[in-house]
């Protein structure tokens, strides 16, 4: 959220002017004139001039020091501005602008005391405490900052930049509530601001209130359409009020206007979620364009790839993230599961052992290093995975069937029978189950409960190809 900092530099009129010898007053009068009319320029190059002939007058050294300060000359300012602080030494105008030169310099310990000294001297002065609020918010001292941003709203309450930085400051200490409910009353103050719209809409969402914050986000988005931040709050709050369309047609909008990486990211998000894995891919991959190594959208890229069976692309993709991101796991199983996919079950199998060395209570990657062995015929390996997963879980539906498979190809239909009849009661629900248990119960002579079987797999997957022939042949062979 856009913390927007401000701070207050205080002009001064001809009545706060202690005019000395008459060449001097109507010379500052001239400096005066010629600021007031925008010629800033001219104003400060005679001000520095008569700083220099008459040292010891704070309204000159006082204009000086402002009019260096409005040109962003801080170190200028700082010089013209303490002098005139010694010389006025109660004067708040010339402390709060000696602040703000400190400020320029990036010297906030030092502008910290001169509004420090600024509001000892006047407790009502709304511009010292706000921007002390400023200052420490800066310094990371939250608590006091809020204080005395809470001080400056209790001298002047209707304050939209004051109530902001309040709400930012909440923001910062985590209370979204109390945040929107400062930020709207800025909105509300200075319609016309669209950050404060911006602010109000953002802190309304992450309270938990997306449909308040609609008003406020599509007043800052019809300000201010290329806002990144602001398009993808809306999006969020359009998504979560049931506008998923909206969601998506601002995002398809938003793209043509400003070609964003983080625009296209939620783009390939939004077209993912609506179904629509081709345009999808095609937003990630112009995110990719622009932000190269952006590992959440080579993330998603993959992962829409792998979904679309376009396992060649998804290998590179994966190949990509796990070389910008040597440690993820989740690029290491995504690019496992591409290996898979295209049939190259040792590289994957690799992939597996790796993660499972790292992460031994990985009990999914195990399943599939356990099934990835038993495909490259290490039977000895897959049989070790499949019974810790057993130790771990000894209803492990798949581990069960896994064991089932093993001792069905060693010929011990004994074995085979107790371990497929164990994965179905673990799990009645799994077709594949169903079948193994009725084609090694063909075998054992059982083709009455087999055939029963093969039924109840082919009401659960109707295109289950593999039963419909297994069932064929045993109805066959039974006429």
């Amino acid at each position: 959220m856009h913390r927007k900092l401000l701070f207050v530099f205080l002009a001064f009129s001809l009545s706060c002017v202690c005019f000395g010898q008459g060449s001097v007053s109507d010379r500052l009068l001239e400096v005066i004139r010629l600021f007031k009319s925008g010629d800033l320029d001219g104003a400060l190059s005679r001000a520095v001039v008569l700083a220099g002939e008459a040292g010891d007058n704070a309204d000159v050294l006082h204009w000086a020091g402002y009019l260096s300060l409005q040109k962003g000359v801080a170190s200028d300012a700082s010089v013209y501005l303490s002098r005139a602080s010694v010389l006025s030494p109660g004067n708040l105008e010339i402390l709060n602008n000696l602040g703000g030169a400190y400020v320029q310099l990036g010297d906030l310990a030092g502008a910290r005391r001169s509004y420090l000294s600024a509001v000892a001297l006047d407790g009502g002065f709304f511009d010292g405490w706000y921007n002390l609020g400023n200052i420490d918010r800066e310094l990371g001292d939250l608590v006091s900052s809020r204080s005395h941003y809470e001080r400056a709203l209790s001298i002047r309450g209707d304050d939209a930049y004051c109530l902001n930085n309040l709400g930012a400051v909440l923001v910062m200490q985590g209370d979204h509530a109390g945040a929107a409910v400062h930020f709207v009353s800025a909105s509300r103050l200075r319609p016309d601001r669209a950050i404060f719209s911006k602010n109000a809409g953002i802190a309304l969402l992450r309270g938990g209130r997306a449909s308040d914050s609609l008003v406020y986000l599509e007043r800052a988005h019809s300000a201010d359409p290329g806002s990144v931040d602001v398009v993808i709050a809306l999006v969020e709050a359009y998504r979560l009020t049931g506008s998923s369309e909206k969601s998506l047609g601002l995002l398809r909008r938003s793209v043509l206007l400003r070609d964003d990486a983080t625009l296209w990211y939620n783009l390939g998000v939004m077209e993912g979620l609506s179904g629509n894995d081709s345009g999808s891919i095609a937003a990630y991959k112009r995110c990719l364009a622009l932000s190269p190594t952006d590992q959440d959208a080579l993330n998603n890229l993959g992962l829409a790839q792998l979904k679309t069976g376009a396992y060649s692309d998804a290998e590179l993709t994966f190949m990509k993230l796990s070389g910008i991101a040597p440690g993820s796991v989740d690029a290491k199983l995504n690019l496992a599961a591409s290996h898979s996919g295209l049939g190259k079950t040792s590289a994957a199998v690799e992939l597996w052992k790796e993660v499972i060395r790292s992460s031994p209570a990985r009990h999914d990657v195990r399943l599939s290093l356990a099934q990835g062995l038993y495909l490259t015929g290490d039977f000895v390996g897959s049989k070790h995975h499949y019974n810790q997963l057993l130790l771990a879980n000894p209803r492990h539906g798949d581990a069960l069937n896994g064991m089932g498979l093993l001792a069905y190809r060693d010929g011990d239909m004994a074995d085979a029978e107790r371990r497929f009849r164990a994965a179905v009661s673990a799990d009645g629900g799994r077709a594949d189950y169903l079948n193994n248990l009725a084609v090694t119960l063909e075998r054992l002579n059982k083709k009455a409960e087999a055939i029963s079987l093969l039924r109840r797999a082919l009401q659960l997957q109707p295109d289950y190809s593999e039963a419909r022939r297994n069932l064929d042949r045993l109805e066959g062979s039974g006429r």
